[in-house]
């Protein structure tokens, strides 16, 4: 999946994560089963489906966070970078 595409799906999922009022803390199993399923009719890979909804989940927390640099405080999003 080239970049483009793969960041056109994870600011569609981002958008209906919004949209639908979905929590992004602690999603529950169903709901990521539910927005995986909306990748797939996106177009993307059954193989990456689970990587793109939790890359737009990353997505909301960086766009959503306040004067906080992700390269310095990573781990306060769960991304696993320092």
């Amino acid at each position: 999946m080239d970049d483009s595409f793969r960041n056109q799906c994870i600011d569609k999922i981002a958008l209906k994560i919004t949209d639908e009022k979905i929590s992004t803390d602690e999603p529950s199993s169903k709901t990521l089963e539910y927005l995986q399923k909306f990748a797939i009719t996106l177009g993307v890979d059954i193989s990456n489906t689970e990587e793109v909804v939790n890359e737009a989940f990353l997505y909301i927390a960086i766009k959503n966070a306040k004067d906080i640099d992700p390269l310095t405080k990573g781990d306060e999003f769960g991304a696993g970078f320092s």
